[in-house]
């Protein structure tokens, strides 16, 4: 039967996203080849930038040479010959060096354009371009390659998609994995910092930032800011964003008009200078120092630093709130260092002080690292204890490195109370990670893992997380990371791949942290899977095939505004949608009842766009 649709969206959110005594955000690991994050439907936005090689069987793996790309960044002409150096071709690498830990299958090929791509390792075979086939992948057998080996110049490559098996038909509507959004769902917001390469950014201007059409979003320059809006909107998590040390203010307004016109204004933007800019081995410290000095500032090069952040935080609120006006959509974050809350105190008195911050813009929080057993590492190697150290005693020794964290959050409580802001965390968790020298040390690394994985994380992580929510009554607190295998270099991720749900510290945030939520989230609801045809509408008409029972069905715009549309249950698996004719672009849908929910996207180009 045919209705109209009255529920807004917003009801929908409200209800989702029933505010947690226990707020807790989620760092994103970065969107890199190597990762065990499995973020996107299609395999290939996740590649390895191309390395460019001579176009002959035997030749080296690199010849570092460059070659002509179009915009979106494929090869205008393959092979290419510079006149110089031997015809070059190119490959990228995708889920390489993840130990399997990604679905094989039956994965969808296309490519668009004239040439010719290979694929090896985990899949093989050769195949003329333009291709729409299925390809079996064997994650036994590691990573895949592909190669472009031709590609016409009249009619170069121009598109790739490698989609996994479980969205081969599906991936126009759902840019994201299930199951990475079933991670994220529990979390109120996201941190982007490691999904924007913040750390030793390049990006200076608007125009370097990194496109949604770019073939990969592993570039320098970060994932697409659409993708962190998407991503957002449709997981309904509230945005932290890391603004490059060396963004432009038009870069910075650029950003803003961006954030204005495409986030669901329900949702809140936690608003942060560059990452850690106090801390020494990043280059947004030295920079900071050196245009500190250009600007005049006294002190040493870190105290210069230290007011660079203060002044360039303000500037990032303002040009913000000239964007946005009065909102309270914005939270205004000072970044301070954890392990010395004396040097906070100076940022944030610097804050306040109007030689850097003369239009004396309010900040809302104040926010730290409050990691726990970093030293322990270190330790045992100086006091060459390796070889006769237990694992129990290195958990041992790691719990007693709890209270002089929990000192670092009553000192910076107290900070935080004296300048009338909040207490969040950017990052925290354990640091179970040695350093140089003994970061070399293979034996050591080893004993370091195994401490990482012992079951008796979990209850650290509860006494850890009930100290800053219960005692110190610290505010939203960002967890580093989400998912990463560990090595010499750190066992940072929550879990260490996507089905990797027995991971200590994740049952510790279902235990400790989740279980404690009021509303909904008591009673999480299940992400579940529906097909959405034809995907592009040309007559503004689609068809919903789903699982559901006897679910509410929502549209809105892209500015998150309801539509009213007509709906008919054509039988209990089936819905046929007909939008109005002044409804054009994409339209967004939830789909819920009283087990889960689905979302969707549907390009809608048969009717003008408003």
């Amino acid at each position: 039967m045919s209705k109209f649709l009255s529920i807004l969206f917003s009801c929908i959110c409200t209800a989702l996203l029933a505010q947690s005594p226990k707020p807790a955000g989620i760092n994103l690991s970065g969107v890199v080849d190597w990762s065990t994050e499995l973020v996107f439907t299609d395999a290939f936005k996740q590649s390895r930038e191309w390395t460019v090689h001579e176009a002959r069987d035997g030749a080296p793996w690199d010849s570092g040479v460059s070659i002509p790309l179009q915009a979106n960044g494929f090869p205008l002409q393959i092979p290419y010959s510079n006149g110089v150096q031997p015809p070059q071709a190119v490959r990228a690498l995708m889920l390489w060096d993840i130990q399997g830990h990604y679905p094989s299958g039956r994965y969808r090929l296309i490519v668009q354009g004239n040439g010719q791509v290979r694929l090896w390792g985990a899949a093989s075979g050769t195949f003329q371009c333009p291709v729409d086939t299925l390809v079996t992948v064997n994650a036994n057998n590691g990573g895949v390659v592909l190669e472009i080996e031709r590609s016409l110049v009249g009619n170069p490559i121009r598109d790739v998609k490698f989609i996994f098996p479980q969205y081969v038909n599906t991936y126009q509507s759902q840019t994201f994995t299930t199951e990475f959004l079933n991670f994220v769902k529990d979390f109120q917001s996201i941190r982007f910092m490691d999904w924007l390469r913040t750390n030793d950014s390049p990006v200076k201007t608007w125009n370097e930032r990194t496109l949604p059409a770019h073939y990969t979003q592993t570039k320098n320059s970060g994932v697409a800011w659409e993708y962190i809006i998407e991503l957002c909107n449709t997981a309904q998590k509230d945005a932290w964003i890391n603004i490059p040390h060396q963004a432009t203010d038009d870069y910075i307004q650029q950003l803003a008009i961006l954030l204005k016109e495409k986030l669901n204004p329900k949702l809140k933007i936690y608003l942060e200078y560059s990452n850690e800019v106090w801390n020494g081995q990043f280059a947004q410290h030295a920079y900071a120092g050196n245009i500190g000095q250009t600007l005049g500032y006294s002190g040493e090069p870190w105290g210069r630093a230290w007011k660079y952040t203060a002044k360039r935080s303000a500037d990032v609120f303002y040009i913000f709130e000239s964007v946005f006006g009065p909102s309270t959509q914005l939270v205004k974050v000072v970044p301070c260092w954890a392990g010395n809350d004396w040097v906070s105190n100076e940022i944030m008195s610097y804050f306040n002080d109007p030689l850097y911050n003369p239009k004396q813009v309010k900040a809302d929080a104040m926010a730290i690292a409050p990691y726990f057993g970093g030293a322990v590492g270190d330790q045992i190697g100086r006091n060459n204890e390796v070889s006769s150290i237990s694992v129990a005693e290195i958990v041992r020794r790691i719990r007693t490195s709890l209270p002089e964290t929990f000192a670092w959050m009553d000192a910076h409580k107290v900070v935080a109370d004296r300048y009338k802001v909040k207490l969040l965390a950017y990052e925290g968790g354990s640091h179970i990670v040695a350093t140089w020298p003994q970061v070399d040390n293979d034996a050591l690394t080893t004993k370091l893992i195994a401490a990482n994985r012992d079951p008796e994380l979990q209850s650290l992580y509860c006494e850890y997380t009930n100290y800053w929510y219960n005692t110190n009554k610290g505010d939203l607190f960002s967890f580093f990371s989400s998912h990463g295998l560990p090595s010499k270099w750190g066992s940072w991720g929550m879990k260490e791949y996507m089905s990797h749900t027995q991971a200590p510290k994740y049952k510790a945030l279902q235990e400790c942290v989740f279980a404690k939520t009021t509303g909904t989230r008591d009673k999480a609801l299940e992400l579940l899977e529906v097909q959405v045809f034809p995907n592009p509408s040309y007559d503004g008409s689609f068809r919903i095939q789903h699982g559901l029972n006897k679910p509410r069905l929502v549209l809105y715009d892209v500015l998150g505004r309801g539509i009213q549309a007509s709906v008919r249950e054509l039988n209990d698996r089936e819905i046929l949608v007909v939008l109005p004719e002044m409804v054009g672009g994409v339209v967004f849908g939830v789909l819920q009842d009283g087990r889960g929910f689905s979302t969707f996207k549907v390009l809608n180009s048969g009717n003008p766009p408003r």
